[in-house]
């Protein structure tokens, strides 16, 4: 793939809303060494099945640099389908796997978790399917990596970011300092590349305090008026009641 002090960068960043909506970024740059050595990259970077899936994805020359930028974006409805865009990305054996987002919770009060086991147990091969594999002949640009010298980590560095609304209850990841106007809250991991796994997880809450309190205020007042009426209502029919007793007859 490269000589030492080239790199790879390979970051997915997910964003999601207050409702569960959001999007998906999934960016990866090479810089132009390793483009020079590895000049397959470009020939075997195959985007036609993720258009084909609804991906937006854009194929750039880095300027002044030589090498090249590979974005793929989309956006979803909810957690459910989030979860679903991602798992056409990696697959079984790709670099984040079994991965779950999910929103519980109302419209005032709701927790955001994700999870997901990150790393490479089959190596580069994890970067392709088997109809890749048998074409390009064993794993994708393992001989350039051989013929380098240069450890898997030295080339590769893969990123997750997730920002969820609300503050996080608990992460393993980095994260980020939050402002006082900060409605949601970063995670970032650094994915291993050396053939171990590492279990991503983070969980944020996000309430509306305000918006609780004025919610149980206002039931509270409509109960009281209910309270009020049925206590009306029953001292009018004393009232009734008492002159109709008190009513002489002829």
């Amino acid at each position: 793939m490269c000589l030492t002090g080239c790199q790879v960068d390979l970051t997915t960043t997910i964003n999601v809303s207050d409702n569960g909506s959001g999007s998906i970024s999934v960016t990866a740059t090479a810089d132009a060494e390793t483009m020079r050595l590895a000049p397959e990259l470009v020939d075997s970077v195959n985007v036609d099945d993720l258009r084909e899936a609804g991906w937006v994805v854009e194929i750039q020359s880095l300027a002044g640099d030589g090498g090249i930028s590979v974005v793929a974006k989309r956006d979803f409805a909810n957690t459910d389908e989030a979860t679903f865009f991602l798992s056409q990305l990696s697959g079984e054996s790709g670099p984040l796997r079994d991965v779950q987002l999910s929103r519980t919770g109302g419209v005032n009060d709701a927790t955001y978790v994700f999870g997901a086991n990150g790393g490479l147990p089959s190596g580069l091969a994890g970067f392709a399917d088997s109809e890749a594999l048998n074409t390009l002949g064993a794993n994708p640009f393992e001989e350039a990596l051989l013929r380098s010298g240069a450890t898997l980590s030295d080339a590769l560095r893969l990123s997750v970011r997730v920002t969820t609304p609300g503050e996080v209850t608990e992460s393993n990841g980095d994260v980020l300092p939050r402002s006082s106007d900060d409605l949601s809250s970063t995670s970032i991991w650094s994915v291993p590349v050396d053939g171990s796994d590492l279990l991503l997880a983070a969980t944020t809450r996000d309430r509306d305090l305000s918006a609780i309190v004025a919610s149980f205020v206002s039931r509270a007042l409509l109960a009281l008026l209910i309270v009020l009426a049925a206590a009306s209502v029953l001292y009018l029919a004393t009232v009734v009641h008492r002159r109709s007793r008190s009513t002489p007859t002829s």
